[in-house]
């Protein structure tokens, strides 16, 4: 039997999301052909041979550019069974059936899909398989020789414009939150899988032997289970001394293990991403982040004591969003001298409502909600204020205008900052806080977009 996996867009990673699966399908003695479209052409030869293409939805942006690109699959394949699995595939499979797709697999996916190919190679119908799986499953070391190089990825620019190569890993699946905007939230309900020690020691193994410098852990929350992380880190520590890391951490567990802090310094972080999403506490509160603006405020503090760089992720457009709101959004990450920290695509994210989202649950949307719509993967909803409707329009016409001519972080900023004060009518032209800026450069991925966004005309245009 062979199988084609795809990946459309992770993030700029070299995608754990095929090398794991593709591991678990070759032991069952499965051909597995990985495809990474973010940074290569079709396989089409591939794609005509194929008895199963399974296409990985990581989330909003991987799903559209994904959906794109079936028509082409079938037109090259029409035997072909088409499987999407990852976050977004239960949750939008009414959508996914009716344009052609088979099974749809979230949660632990990798068992799921050797599921698929062992129906189908017992001649019995997959379609309509429809599975959300968070049971515990036996990893298997991620098979990553299909793959390009990890120097064809997103780089890591450190402060002196020197670059190193970066890896990617995950240490567990799921999260013990429940965020009500988080896609993760309706599959795994609060619920998280951790991936064993050795596998995920192997795994960073495996990419330092092929150039890595820098490791990027992927994990939703890597503090969900501290001891697992803390643990995987030591050992990190004492085979890799030189190289470097980043995780993704809550504010709320920010200032929950900042004792741990530290021990992350000595052991090579470099910076933290973290999703603070709004400033504003009663839009905190609608989703349910756990955190407060002084949480914000203080991890900032924390980490640029300790040293740490902090790399805030926002959703600054929201049904409640206001004006006001989104210039004191801009104001404060000045204050905290942060613009150099914030990739601007994070100033542009519009609040996606998927389908089995928990914000339905929640009254004060109910008055800004509108239908579902299939094909934008998302609850239409509308802000009462039809000028914050446009300048989320302008600001996302902004960042992807600066992503496409490299625009500086700090030009962008001030281009948004201008059109916000525009939006609002103020005559005001200077830029509080600007100025105080220390206008040193932090370490920053290169990769210029995110998983909530829009697809770009260029990531289009490469299917």
């Amino acid at each position: 039997m062979k199988v084609l996996l795809i990946s459309t867009y992770d993030l700029g990673h070299q995608p754990f999301s095929l090398a794991s699966p593709a591991a678990t399908l070759s032991n069952a003695g499965i051909s597995v052909t990985c495809n990474d479209l973010a940074v290569d052409t079709l396989n089409e030869s591939a794609a005509i041979n194929a008895d199963m293409i399974g296409l990985y939805l990581q989330m909003h942006t991987a799903t559209r550019l994904s959906v794109a690109l079936l028509p082409k699959l079938k037109q090259l394949n029409s035997h072909a069974h088409i499987s999407f699995y990852g976050l977004y595939a239960p949750l939008n499979a009414d959508y996914l059936r009716t344009i052609g797709g088979d099974s749809f697999i979230g949660g632990e996916f990798e068992d799921g899909l050797l599921k698929v190919c062992n129906t189908l190679l017992n001649n019995n119908s997959a379609s309509k398989f429809n599975l959300i799986s968070t049971k515990k499953q036996n990893f298997i070391q991620p098979l990553r020789n299909g793959l390009p190089n990890l120097d064809k990825y997103a780089h890591l620019i450190m402060s002196d414009n020197s670059k190193k190569v970066v890896g990617y890993t995950e240490t567990s699946r799921g999260c013990k939150h429940k965020c009500r905007h988080c896609p993760i939230v309706p599959v795994y309900h609060g619920r998280f899988r951790v991936i064993p020690q050795d596998l995920v020691l192997a795994d960073i193994r495996q990419q330092i032997e092929k150039g890595a410098q820098h490791i990027s852990f992927g994990d939703p929350d890597f503090f969900n289970g501290p001891g697992h992380a803390t643990d995987i880190l030591v050992k990190f520590r004492n085979e890799f001394p030189k190289i470097t890391f980043d995780a993704t951490i809550k504010i709320e567990h920010i200032l929950k293990h900042k004792d741990l802090l530290p021990m992350l310094k000595e052991a090579g972080c470099l910076f933290i991403t973290t999703a603070v999403e709004s400033v504003e506490e009663s839009i905190l509160d609608h989703l349910n982040k756990g955190h407060t603006r002084s949480d914000f405020v203080l991890a900032t503090r924390i980490a640029q004591e300790i040293g740490i760089t902090l790399s805030p992720t926002f959703v600054p457009f929201t049904p409640w969003t206001t004006t006001d709101g989104f210039i004191d959004l801009l104001n404060t990450i000045a204050e905290l001298n942060l613009i150099e920290n914030v990739a601007p695509i994070q100033l542009a994210i519009r609040l996606l409502i998927p389908n089995e989202s928990y914000l339905l649950k929640l009254p004060q949307i109910k008055p800004y909600l509108k239908e579902y719509d299939q094909e934008a993967l998302s609850y239409r909803w509308q802000n009462k204020n039809h000028s914050v409707e446009k300048l989320c329009s302008v600001v996302q016409n902004i960042v992807e205008t600066g992503a496409q001519k490299k625009h500086s972080r700090i030009k962008i900023f001030k281009t948004i900052y201008r059109a916000a004060l525009e939006s609002k009518g103020s005559r005001q032209t200077s830029i509080p806080h600007i100025k105080e800026q220390s206008g040193f450069k932090i370490p920053s991925m290169s990769e210029p977009w995110f998983c909530c966004a829009e697809p770009t005309k260029e990531q289009l245009a490469r299917l």
